[in-house]
């Protein structure tokens, strides 16, 4: 993959089907976390959610265009994943970008990650990965 997310700071979310019932809004089927970051994460909520930043994916930045929200509302832990029930993606532009595939993924970038800074409002930046490992393309229709 050509994009610079230390090992050590990889999270990986996972989903078996994304499905599109209203504008602004991917519900993620099947969905979990995983990667190297995991055993490094304590507790999660039960209900919470994240800001996933992709705009260091676009080459032209628009302001709050590629942040979307991933909230969820169930949590389970393994060892190796951390399992996300009602996972939700959503962005009033989230429609706007190609739809989302079974194989595709997002890999989060957490090394800036602080429990003072990050309490309250949790923005990583974040990469959208095609099936073939390579970032996706949003040019491609």
């Amino acid at each position: 993959m050509k994009f610079g997310v230390a090992e050590r700071y990889r999270l990986e979310i996972y989903w078996s089907k994304a499905v599109y019932k209203k504008e602004g809004e991917a519900i993620l089927v099947g969905c979990c976390m995983a990667g190297p970051v995991i055993k490094e994460i304590d507790q999660m909520e039960q209900e919470d959610s994240i800001s996933l930043d992709f705009s260091n994916q676009y080459r032209i930045f628009v302001p709050q265009h590629y942040i979307v929200k991933l909230s969820w509302k169930g949590v389970s832990h393994t060892p190796t994943k951390i399992y996300l029930d009602n996972v939700i993606l959503s962005n009033k532009f989230t429609n706007s970008v190609p739809k989302l595939n079974n194989n595709d993924f997002i890999v989060v970038d957490t090394k800036d990650h602080t429990d003072t800074k990050h309490e309250y409002h949790l923005t990583y930046p974040a990469y959208l990965v095609s099936r073939d490992g390579n970032l996706h393309n949003f040019r491609e229709k």
